[in-house]
């Protein structure tokens, strides 16, 4: 299924709203121009056909980390990057639509796990990360790395993502960062693909010179040949009623130590003299995050249409076909 025209100009207009215009440069119509390009291509049904090919032989009868494999596998025949949301569009939101045709038969897990590394993983380094660190989704992608997004805690409630309690302190002695859990209401909770993601964006509130500025976004490294990195706890949420091929997690940091660099600094980043800056005033990086709401819940739309028409289709062939009692004559 594409998108028709009208329909897409609408989308033009919520998923790029992450990218503000830099520099004196229009972003949002860049982008819109590089969708409409490629919507009108040929291209898009080829890209489709292959994208069916590879997830054909989807399951839900398996455990998590068989189905995080399978996620691998599709993330390294590079058929979608993790710059997709960005430079083809189209595709993102074409992928979340023939997953969805899947969960008629095998129920949500392996679509929210999807969609968890390509819009809210990647998604979120691709908005908020500098050029250099887009740049590492290659590399990521390349190895079959996936991603998680940890973001709601256990006490927040209602009010997850407002508030953020795990903590990021800037130690200007060693230059790194220290991310902690201060306590069991500070875990990161019911984050998907948390037991098997190799890495994850974690949002903390961040602490330089000792004034809180706010969450903000980190690349953490969470595995290394598949075992947890040292101050990282993890464990499972228990079954749940459907689509138990998904892991959920609570995660906890003990005194994690992060680069510099793990910062995504697009917007705000730590000087040499070790000052905390924005680098672009009124534009708080936390809000630039939360624009992964507006793409997710376009994705989320669009996926449940299309669960309809395929639970339609099916129902409609059942009963066309289904025998009944009828007299003769």
């Amino acid at each position: 299924m594409m998108l028709r025209p009208a329909a897409f100009k609408f989308h033009r207009l919520l998923l790029p709203r992450y990218a503000l215009p830099v520099q004196g440069k229009n972003v949002t119509a860049n982008v819109a121009c590089r969708g409409f390009a490629s919507l009108e291509s040929s291209s898009l049904s080829s890209w489709t056909d292959q994208f069916l090919d590879a997830t054909a032989s989807l399951r839900s009868d398996i455990s998590f980390t068989e189905s995080a494999d399978m996620l691998r596998t599709i993330c390294q025949t590079d058929l979608l990057k993790g710059t997709d949301i960005r430079d083809a569009p189209e595709r993102f939101f074409e992928a979340h639509r023939i997953l969805a045709r899947h969960a008629t038969n095998h129920g949500p897990g392996f679509w929210v796990r999807f969609t968890v590394h390509y819009n809210l993983f990647a998604g979120t380094i691709l908005a908020v990360g500098t050029d250099d660190q887009v740049e590492r989704l290659r590399d990521y992608q390349a190895k079959g790395q996936l991603g998680c997004f940890a973001l709601t805690e256990k006490l927040a409630g209602v009010q997850s993502g407002l508030v953020v309690q795990t903590t990021a302190e800037w130690k200007e002695d060693k230059q790194t960062f220290i991310l902690n859990t201060p306590h069991e209401g500070a875990r990161k909770n019911w984050i998907s693909q948390g037991f098997s993601a190799d890495k994850a964006v974690v949002v903390a509130d961040l602490t330089v010179g000792g004034e809180r500025v706010g969450p903000h976004a980190f690349v953490v490294d969470f595995r290394s040949n598949g075992e947890l990195l040292p101050g990282i706890s993890v464990d499972d949420m228990g079954r749940k009623t459907v689509g138990n091929d998904l892991d959920n997690a609570w995660i906890s940091f003990d005194q994690v130590e992060l680069d510099k660099s793990a910062m995504l600094a697009k917007y705000a980043h730590i000087t040499e003299d070790n000052k905390y800056e924005v680098l672009f005033k009124g534009v708080r990086p936390f809000d630039m995050i939360g624009q992964r709401l507006y793409t997710g819940r376009i994705a989320v739309s669009q996926a449940a249409l299309e669960y309809r028409r395929q639970l339609f289709k099916q129902t409609k062939e059942y009963s066309d076909n289904k025998q009944i009692f009828s007299f003769k004559g």
